[in-house]
């Protein structure tokens, strides 16, 4: 299975959902690997963290994780597009960034009609107004809505050094609920 994790902008946490996303499917006992296009080479630096210098080989892996650059417009966007399974738009509930994920949605759409795409909330601080405004936000997206969302925790940004180890329960929690939401389309 393809998962190509995508949004048009940065900042809304592409490298960091795949990490998360990497570890909860290893977790699962499924055999992963990261294909690391952003520039910045986070996942690629986290991955050497948590395996030291071995990875797993992309054509070994179950499940393959693309992650992309910040930026539809780039080849590597559009070939993870092309081999995605499953397409998984990231925003955070600020309107803006949904104004850009529906752009995403139909880069994808407009690029492999065969992909199951999703989007899925990032960031979201519960009881604040863009948090209670998530239902209402995904409205404005042509794409189904995963049925979690992500919070915004500090655990996430320590855990691209440290892996599945440095979450909280709910971290997890919410990670293994993404997971779960995924492993469901290979049905």
């Amino acid at each position: 299975m393809n998962i190509t994790i995508l949004a048009k902008k940065g900042g809304v946490g592409k490298s960091i959902v795949s990490l998360m996303l990497y570890e909860a499917l290893r977790q699962a006992g499924k055999t992963v690997a990261i294909h690391d296009w952003d520039p910045q080479g986070t996942s690629t630096k986290a991955l050497e963290l948590f395996n030291g210098s071995r990875a797993t080989n992309h054509r070994e892996a179950a499940v393959v994780i693309w992650d992309t650059p910040p930026n539809l417009e780039h080849t590597a966007t559009a070939t993870a597009v092309r081999n995605a399974d499953i397409a998984l738009v990231l925003t955070s509930p600020a309107l803006a960034d949904v104004w850009e994920a529906e752009d995403a949605v139909k880069f994808v759409r407009s690029r492999n009609a065969k992909a199951k795409v999703h989007v899925l909330f990032n960031k979201v601080r519960k009881g604040t107004i863009l948090g209670r405004l998530v239902e209402q936000s995904a409205k404005q997206i042509s794409a189904p809505t995963l049925p979690v969302s992500l919070g915004y925790r500090e655990c996430y940004q320590h855990a691209v050094g440290q892996g599945w180890k440095a979450l909280d329960s709910h971290a997890r929690e919410e990670v293994l609920q993404l997971a779960v939401a995924l492993l469901s389309f290979e049905k």
